[in-house]
């Protein structure tokens, strides 16, 4: 299999190789930018003892080569969908693709039966950015996911659309990040939720009960009146003021 300015990783001591577009960028982050998402989920794989990582989301396949990277150091599992064909995206020993929705779990589960039967270590949800689509992957796939295992959500921070003033995008990855967190505090009791900002956000939702472990039912979180929200700062300073009087 041939590329333009494709980068070979060739460990001669177990004759394992990555091939990928992006192999010579995903290894420069890899080594140099602790704080790159891609270097996060690896520094969380390396934990792990021969891990099943789960891709929704394949597109030009960044995050790809770097889970095949560790993959092959550590001796894991990559198992990558996308509703587009991304099968010449990398070119490793431990990774597998099949063609599909993400939310087709059955028709996935049925394809990498590992999966079905050993857990998963790492969800790396970067598919249909919708806070819907979103909301109904974690419900589906968060019982397959180990314990101390996590999901890492992409996207879940507006801050670099609302600099340039994007109104669409921001709403989408504002909806998104909401949706992370009411999941979230729908299974507090099940869940160690982070969230890294920078690029354009990471969650990460660790789990905290057991592989098969099915997510809460969902049950709406109480919140304040937003009209509330607006008005508050001068009822405080109101009440200040006619306490010093």
């Amino acid at each position: 299999l041939y590329y333009t300015n494709v980068f070979i990783l060739y460990k001669r001591h177990n004759l394992k190789m990555v091939i990928s577009k992006n192999y010579k960028d995903t290894e420069k982050i890899l080594r140099e930018n602790k704080y790159n998402h891609l270097r996060i989920m690896v520094d969380f794989l390396k934990s792990k003892n021969k891990p099943n990582i789960l891709e929704l989301g394949v597109e030009r396949g960044a995050s790809t080569t770097a889970f095949c990277i560790i993959a092959e150091e550590i001796h894991g599992k990559v198992y990558s969908v996308d509703i587009n064909n991304c099968n010449d995206a990398v070119t490793s020993n431990n990774w597998r693709f099949i063609q599909s929705n993400d939310l087709n779990h059955n028709f996935i589960l049925d394809n990498f039966k590992e999966l079905k039967n050993n857990g998963i270590d790492l969800i790396y949800i970067d598919s249909y950015h919708e806070n819907y689509h979103v909301l109904k992957l974690l419900h589906i796939w968060f019982k397959y996911l180990k314990k101390n295992g996590a999901i890492f959500v992409d996207d879940v921070d507006s801050f670099p659309f609302r600099k340039k003033k994007d109104p669409w995008n921001s709403i989408v990855y504002d909806q998104t990040k909401e949706t992370v967190r009411n999941f979230y505090y729908n299974n507090e009791d099940k869940i160690f939720f982070t969230m890294y900002y920078g690029e354009n956000g990471l969650a990460k939702l660790e789990k905290l009960t057991d592989f098969l472990d099915e997510p809460n039912k969902i049950k709406k979180i109480w919140n304040y009146n937003y009209l509330l929200k607006i008005v508050y700062p001068y009822l405080r300073r109101l009440k200040n003021y006619f306490k010093k009087s």
